[in-house]
């Protein structure tokens, strides 16, 4: 078998809520092969989120070893980690974190924009292919001049996907993707989900709903800080 995608090694994470000491992570091992689909489920408060924010390099754990393609990545610097999450790590949130004053293909870009800071490879001509090439593969370039306001949720979630993808990343996190979506337009997205990880991307979800963790090929339930389970499903 290859070398794990990702390996976590007793992380643990806290945070103060006031003068109080909250556990959101409690020595958390975890190993994430290469195309792996997972779920992560819990209750509010069970980690999830905090576990996703670990795993995005979004948050640094108190303790514990997190290797991204076998590189210990706390011991890398800051800009060297934000270029490693630019590079590697897509993310789709509930609340689809759009730019309100950009269009559709601004929003796209972003990510570009920000790995032409340190590849000059990235022209202008080619930020906009790369953009209009990801809003095409979520079905919204005919939408690429609208900004956020003029779409549907679902739209919004899908540029939000395009942005994700546009760089082509190994690994997509997803936060609660389909919270904000009636349930037709999540089990679209659910299906786009399913398409990358067919075309070989590494997909983490977080979510509360066991009927959308279900779509998951592995899921690793979360309580108190603790991984509770970690099952795969039947084939």
């Amino acid at each position: 078998m290859n070398a794990p995608l990702i390996e976590l090694e007793q992380i643990n994470k806290t945070f103060m809520m006031g003068k109080e000491p909250i556990l959101a992570l409690r020595n958390i091992s975890l190993t994430i092969q290469e195309n792996e689909f997972i779920s992560v489920i819990g209750p509010s408060g069970s980690g999830k989120s905090t576990l996703m924010n670990v795993l995005g390099l979004l948050d640094q754990p108190d303790s514990g070893v997190y290797r991204l393609d076998g590189v210990p990545v706390q011991s890398v610097p800051d800009d060297e980690r934000a270029k490693l999450r630019n590079q590697k790590i897509g993310f789709v949130f509930q609340v689809f974190n759009l730019l309100p004053r950009a269009d559709a293909l601004r929003n796209v870009e972003m990510p570009l924009v920000y790995s032409a800071s340190y590849d000059r490879s990235f022209s202008k001509t080619k930020i906009r292919e790369l953009a209009e090439g990801a809003l095409r593969r979520v079905s919204l370039l005919d939408r690429m001049s609208h900004k956020p306001n003029e779409l549907s949720g679902g739209q919004r979630q899908r540029v939000a996907i395009a942005r994700a993808i546009v760089n082509r990343p190994r690994i997509l996190l997803a936060d609660e993707p389909t919270g904000n979506l009636d349930s037709k337009t999540g089990s679209e997205i659910l299906a786009l989900f399913e398409e990358l990880h067919h075309e070989g991307v590494t997909v983490i979800m977080v979510t509360h709903d066991p009927k959308i963790a279900a779509r998951a090929r592995r899921t690793i339930s979360m309580a108190d800080g603790l991984i509770a389970k970690d099952e795969y499903a039947h084939s």
